[in-house]
């Protein structure tokens, strides 16, 4: 709730659309990676882009109080949008990152790889779980918030775990 607030919100926002940035660049590095190197199938990508483009969307409404139906319904399609897309996208990645990790054997631990692979399965159970709850019981706003951020958090790891894939040379 701190970050609606004046000067935060701006700093929060901006870094925010920052990570967008980001989150595109990790993207494309993977595609060129798989495209270039593995001659391997790069589906994920579409998807990681699409994830990029929900969080770009929903960092725009941040903050943003419109007292209409249309709105909310479109704030919140966005946020679902962006956390299927970004479960995809990992999904794909991950499953690629498995089908080639003998040939990547030299660059990255495998036990990470493997890490990933659990980490997005276990992701994708709970979201399956979590979505069925959300059609079954109108939750508060306070624990969609909730649900919402430690989403974000839990997303997140992938990446770290992709920080720790790769050997430094």
């Amino acid at each position: 709730n701190i970050v609606k607030r004046f000067p935060i919100n701006y700093i929060f926002k901006t870094f925010l659309f920052i990570s967008v940035i980001f989150m595109y660049l990790y993207w494309k590095n993977y595609k060129f990676l798989f495209s270039k190197i593995l001659n391997s199938n790069y589906k994920f990508f579409y998807f990681g882009v699409a994830s990029a483009i929900f969080l770009f969307l929903h960092v725009l409404f941040l903050g943003i109080e419109v007292d209409s139906k249309i709105f909310k319904l479109l704030r919140k399609l966005v946020i679902a949008l962006f956390i299927l897309s970004e479960i995809i996208a990992q999904f794909y990645l991950s499953i690629q990152l498995f089908k080639n990790r003998n040939s990547l054997i030299l660059y990255c631990y495998t036990t990470i790889i493997y890490i990933k692979l659990f980490f997005i399965i276990s992701i994708s159970i709970i979201s399956f779980f979590v979505i069925s709850l959300l059609l079954v019981y109108d939750l508060s706003s306070k624990v969609d918030y909730i649900l919402e951020w430690n989403y974000f958090a839990g997303l997140l790891f992938y990446y770290f775990f992709s920080f720790l894939m790769w050997k430094k040379n």
